[in-house]
């Protein structure tokens, strides 16, 4: 597709990022890149909430293109996010000593990592490598976290449970990792879909805190989810089981995936104010407050109806291509229905590979003959080898993930492809 061209080329710098280095490949060996149908980031490049880009081509406070002078934010925007916050996780009041929220100013991926440099800052036992538990499959929070020393601990998330994870679990993780962990929580779960039972989240808050481990929730597709179905409010769980400890909390919210705008690297942080400001002088060593034309645009945006409708149908969008891809794997490619994991939130289908393409638990095989067919689906887990349970799985067992916001269209021809190439199971 024409807007990976326009996003991939780094000219003769090095790139490391793994799908760019397979896009190349596939260029390398005659593929057209324009052709190309790219399901693996949850990105399109050209789906951004039409209202949101009218608001940022309207016109902008002047003042909006300098120096903030708080660390958390644009006033107004966080002024905004405090109360869509408090609104759509329906938490008390903020301003409290319970928890209060800034603006994620470069991404939430850079707040993760300032708040495990906050952690490491204020530990007790510096010298002691602290554990991340980690759920896997998962998210890169092992990119975050391994390169600032964090032991990585990963949690099981299997088929068998439904993708959910298991409390006792990670009480026996947290129990055997030592002086001081965190715990990484993402329960509308990337990839598998799965959304984690609201007395599972709890379980795990409640040990946590028992144990004075830190806790760290992505929140990154708390918005989108099947409707008709609620997501678990991790957050107001967070909130409630942290009240009268002292356990350092963090929740990052993405506005990105609500409103298709990653480049934009805004967010929500909620936290307690000592933690929020915490993280402000760990973000002040290494960058000023940006993308201020950005907050301003996104605090307009988020007082309007408009925002709130876009969601909702994205959240209608996203179901119907769940339904659709799931039936098509099964119905035209074979796929049993044990392979087809379609979920109820996030932005993405998992489904497994087909046994003769796997080798020793990897999907590389077949990733790279899906791109011969012209489609780049993603890998099963962003954790990595390196990462891989603690309980040794099955090694014909492995995973790719569809995202599934492109076009209806461009999905069907995706899976067309496949069968063409008798990709299927």
């Amino acid at each position: 597709m024409e807007p990976t061209r326009l996003v991939l080329d780094s000219g003769e710098l090095p790139n490391d990022h793994e799908d760019a280095g397979l896009i190349r490949q596939y260029e390398e060996r005659g593929g057209d890149i324009r052709r190309l149908i790219y399901l693996s980031l949850g990105e399109t490049w050209n789906a951004v909430a039409p209202g949101l880009a009218a608001v940022l081509a309207s016109g902008l406070p002047v003042h909006s293109h300098g120096y903030t002078l708080s660390p958390y934010g644009l006033p107004a925007l966080r002024d905004v996010l405090r109360d869509y916050v408090r609104r759509t996780h329906r938490l008390p009041q903020a301003g409290t000593e319970t928890y209060d929220v800034a603006v994620s100013q470069s991404g939430t991926r850079a707040a993760m990592s300032d708040f495990g440099r906050l952690l490491l800052t204020d530990a007790r036992t510096p010298d002691t490598a602290p554990a991340a538990l980690v759920p896997s499959p998962g998210w890169d929070y092992g990119g975050v976290l391994a390169p600032l020393g964090y032991r990585l601990l990963p949690y099981d998330l299997g088929a068998v449970r439904g993708w959910q994870p298991d409390p006792a679990e990670i009480e026996s993780l947290l129990d055997s990792a030592g002086h001081w962990s965190l715990v990484v929580l993402n329960p509308q779960h990337n990839p598998t879909g799965a959304n984690w039972a609201p007395e599972t989240v709890r379980a795990i808050v409640e040990a946590a805190v028992a144990r004075r481990a830190a806790i760290l929730l992505d929140d990154a597709y708390y918005a989108l989810y099947t409707p008709g179905q609620l997501p678990t409010n991790a957050l107001r769980i967070l909130v409630e089981e942290t009240q009268g400890s002292t356990v350092p909390w963090l929740a990052t919210r993405t506005l990105g995936k609500q409103f298709h705008c990653n480049g934009w690297g805004i967010g929500a942080l909620t936290a307690r104010p000592a933690t929020l400001a915490g993280l402000a002088r760990v973000m002040h060593a290494r960058s000023y407050g940006c993308a201020l034309p950005l907050q301003a645009a996104m605090a307009s945006w988020l007082r309007t109806e408009q925002a709130d409708d876009f969601v909702e149908r994205l959240r209608g969008s996203y179901a119907a291509a769940r339904g659709r891809v799931s039936e098509r794997l099964r119905t035209d490619l074979g796929f049993p229905s044990y392979a087809v994991h379609p979920g109820t939130c996030s932005a993405y289908l998992r489904f497994r590979v087909p046994t003769r393409y796997v080798h020793e638990g990897s999907e590389a095989r077949y990733r790279r003959l899906c791109l011969q067919a012209g489609v780049l689906p993603g890998a099963g887990s962003m954790t990595g080898p390196r990462l891989g349970p603690r309980r040794r799985r099955d090694p014909s067992e492995a995973y790719v993930r569809l995202f599934l916001a492109q076009p209806g269209c461009v999905l069907d021809e995706a899976l067309d492809r496949l069968a063409r190439a008798g990709l299927g199971w």
